[in-house]
């Protein structure tokens, strides 16, 4: 699959944590159009719990834009890689494959756990993007594999730069499903995502890098991929997301039936396309 698009930007927002802040997986609490209007606050909620789901469910990245983030990081055998805000190494363990040497970094103990199980030799460290405790000019290249909208952008950055070698990499992605599909818009539509996502689909990242300084030029380039799931992982991938995992059961089940209707409809494996947009950049 090749590249859909690509443009050069000339060059010029927290983390979640551990804790849920009275928010549980599915558990009724009377602040929670409070954790869902606040976007650290939801980062932090939703992301505590539920990782075997999200390990289940959620797509990797596809051969393609995983060898066009190493490309544009110059990523290969021997590169030291810092993967933020990990979860359970979707990412992680594609650029293991490349040959980097990986530390990853992830806030919820929950991700920790999953990613230990899958990646165990892979080294962990517990911390926010913001505040990250690790050594200066310790990287080759820096990567956010669907996470940088949770962060408070200039404080990250600026600790990407410390972290990063003069000249390091540093890379953006995100998998976004494509809305332009049928059966995706229905699903946009049952889950409520226009309501709660935490970002608009398709937002130019490499515009807010760019407002902020220290790194440039940006090169976006977006790619396609299609998942192939049961009806249970297709249910499984809506309950993964942050702002399901924090509501009272009711109004999660509501949600999550009318996956379930819409996945009984669809013949097996079903498929769902992405859009993978991918924002590469080097510490000025």
């Amino acid at each position: 699959m090749d590249p859909v698009g690509d443009a050069t930007i000339s060059p010029g927002a927290g983390g979640h944590t551990d804790g849920t802040a009275g928010v549980g997986s599915g558990g009724a609490v009377d602040d929670v159009d409070r954790v869902l209007t606040d976007r650290a606050l939801l980062g932090r909620s939703g992301f505590a719990t539920g990782a075997d789901v999200y390990e289940r469910a959620r797509p990797g990245y596809s051969p393609e834009s995983v060898a066009g983030l190493a490309e544009g990081l110059g990523i290969g055998p021997g590169s030291r890689v810092l993967d933020v805000a990990s979860g359970t190494g979707k990412l992680t363990r594609a650029l293991v494959g490349l040959g980097a040497h990986c530390v990853a970094l992830e806030p919820s103990a929950s991700m920790r756990s999953s990613f230990a199980s899958v990646l165990p030799d892979v080294p962990q460290v517990a911390g926010d993007a913001e505040r990250m405790p690790l050594g200066d000019d310790a990287f080759d290249a820096v990567t956010v594999a669907q996470a940088f909208h949770w962060f408070g952008a200039g404080a990250a950055l600026a600790e990407f730069a410390r972290v990063l070698r003069p000249g390091g990499g540093l890379g953006l992605i995100w998998n976004e499903r494509d809305e332009s599909d049928p059966v995706v818009a229905e699903l946009t539509r049952i889950s409520k995502w226009t309501e709660h996502q935490p970002y608009p689909v398709g937002r130019d990242f490499g515009a807010v890098v760019d407002g902020i300084g220290g790194f440039g030029p940006v090169t976006r380039t977006r790619y396609r991929f299609t998942q192939q799931l049961d009806r249970a992982a297709f249910v499984e991938q809506v309950a993964s997301r942050s702002y399901i995992t924090v509501l009272p059961e009711g109004r999660r089940r509501d949600i999550l039936d009318g996956v379930a209707a819409l996945a009984d409809s669809l013949a097996e494996p079903i498929l769902l396309p992405y859009l993978v947009d991918c924002f590469c950049m080097r510490v000025g």
